[in-house]
């Protein structure tokens, strides 16, 4: 008979925590005085790769909401450097009302799950159609299309603000040529700015086999506005020009499948309990129905695990009939973090969905939980 473990391994004792603030403390009046005495004006980009930077540098101009453990990366109007280029991603410019749909920053679940898509195994995109809902500045789904995905289609609440900054993103990242974005670049020009960018991205509404249409199908990506529960059909048929359609002797199409999607991605989506149903709904309504589409969870715990199990417990019950398994409680880097990245994963190993309830709030904070959900 297994006995129930006696420890938790992820708690910090008194003297290690302390000696965590002082190191925090220590890392931020640096950089005020660095900033209080450089001449040269602060620069703009946050880097969540390693390759010589140090990763924790990447939290040092993240949201101030939730104490030391910061749980989002970069500013609303500047550039996240993801990887040193591999992406580099324009945070939305956000002002009054849509500041409340948090998509300004790049949140720690979507770090995460870019490296299950960069990793190929669990999440393997190649040839498969990927969907991102609530995708804010859309680090996943762009990475999907770099990792050879059929076609990836990148949503967010229907907001000017928020949809704009995803095309921006979407342009520069896939569409811009790299003679063209050097040039720009040089001469100062906004990328919104320049002929191919108002040719491109500008025209509304939006026309199919417009050169919007044409250039989505070439680079196998496609921007649109959604708000949960309201009507996919735009979002299907993003996909009706990448599909090689399976046919009867009469010409019929008869899998339906080939127009729907074989992977959802949500990072950080669950902190909206009255959102859970219409978001499940619009899952469903683009999820393939054959058992072989999976939708992935990346969830930050600083939205509070009952919020979680909420949502758990609603798309595994008879209205929406979904399964559903924790695949991994990832721990994350504090600032100032004394334990290397190996040690933290094995830390994570050693944990049990049990234990959540136990976290402090520094520990919820710095927690990320991936489940993965299928038919």
């Amino acid at each position: 008979m297994a006995t129930k473990k006696t420890t938790t391994p992820f708690v910090r004792t008194p003297a290690q925590q302390e000696a965590d603030r002082l190191k925090r403390l220590e890392r931020t009046q640096k950089r005020q005085q660095e900033s209080s005495t450089s001449s040269s004006a602060p620069t703009t980009t946050s880097s969540a790769s390693g390759g010589g930077h140090d990763f924790l540098d990447g939290f040092e101009q993240s949201i101030g909401l939730f104490g030391d453990s910061q749980v989002a990366n970069g500013e609303a109007g500047q550039i996240f450097d993801y990887r040193q280029g591999v992406l580099q991603l324009h945070l939305a410019n956000v002002a009054g009302g849509v500041v409340k749909f948090m998509s300004h920053y790049v949140w720690n679940a979507a770090l995460v799950m870019a490296e299950y898509v960069e990793a190929g195994d669990l999440v393997d995109v190649r040839g498969k159609r990927v969907i991102e809902f609530g995708a804010g500045a859309a680090l996943p789904g762009l990475l999907c299309v770099k990792r050879g995905a059929k076609f990836a289609t990148l949503t967010d609440y229907p907001d000017p603000a928020i949809v704009q900054n995803l095309e921006r993103n979407w342009f520069e990242n896939l569409v811009e040529s790299d003679q063209d974005k050097s040039a720009r670049r040089i001469a100062g020009t906004p990328s919104f700015d320049t002929e191919t960018y108002k040719e491109i991205v500008t025209p509304a509404p939006f026309v199919k086999g417009s050169r919007r249409d044409q250039e989505e199908q070439h680079v196998r990506c496609a921007v649109r506005g959604h708000a949960w529960g309201e009507s996919v059909q735009d979002m299907l048929d993003c996909l009706s020009s990448s599909t090689e359609s399976s046919e009867t002797g009469t010409g019929e199409v008869t899998d339906s499948n080939e127009k729907r999607y074989d992977w959802i991605l949500l990072a950080d989506t669950l902190w909206v309990s009255d959102g859970h149903a219409d978001l499940l709904k619009s899952c469903l309504a683009v999820l393939r129905e054959d058992g072989q589409g999976k939708i992935l969870v990346c969830c930050g715990l600083h939205t509070g695990y009952n919020t979680v199990q909420r949502f758990l417990a609603l798309a595994t019950s008879p209205l929406f009939g979904l399964q559903s398994r924790l695949v991994e409680i990832r721990r994350v880097p504090l600032w100032g973090e004394t334990r290397s990245p190996d040690e933290l994963r094995k830390e994570s190993e050693l944990l049990e969905e049990e234990d959540l309830e136990q976290f402090s709030v520094e520990d919820r904070n710095r927690t990320v939980l991936v489940y993965e959900l299928w038919r």
